[in-house]
């Protein structure tokens, strides 16, 4: 390849790269909002059922490194354990100690909280 080939060639890549920047974008906002309205639901049905739940938000860069964060759910004690064919960051539990940290107990008030800021490619 010429060396006058290479800028030409690096400009169109970039340009490329610009139009499927601005498509994957759009197609992970849906997709996370997608996802965060499942988690919504799960979260009001658990509450509805007089549940505790937590929210801890995505501690990772991209949504790809680590979900878009997880819900710990607390049961009524005299319930068993269910086994559950949900996602891995929706998880049950009979006890929790205090010194558990599972982020911020969310309430019918505050189910908007549930929320995903992922990073913006620059």
């Amino acid at each position: 390849m010429a060396a006058n080939e290479v800028a030409p060639t690096i400009q169109r890549l970039e340009e490329e790269w610009k139009e499927t920047h601005v498509a994957l974008d759009r197609q992970e906002k849906v997709l996370v909002e997608t996802y965060l309205r499942f988690l919504r639901r799960v979260a009001k049905a658990c509450l509805e059922a007089g549940w505790r739940v937590w929210f801890r938000p995505n501690q990772w860069v991209h949504w790809g490194e680590g979900g878009f964060g997880s819900l710990s759910i607390l049961l009524p004690t005299d319930e068993p354990e269910p086994l559950v064919d949900l996602p891995g960051e929706i998880r049950f539990f009979r006890n929790l100690s205090d010194k558990d940290r599972r982020g911020e107990e969310i309430t019918l008030a505050t189910v908007d909280r549930i929320t995903y800021e992922g990073d913006r490619w620059t």
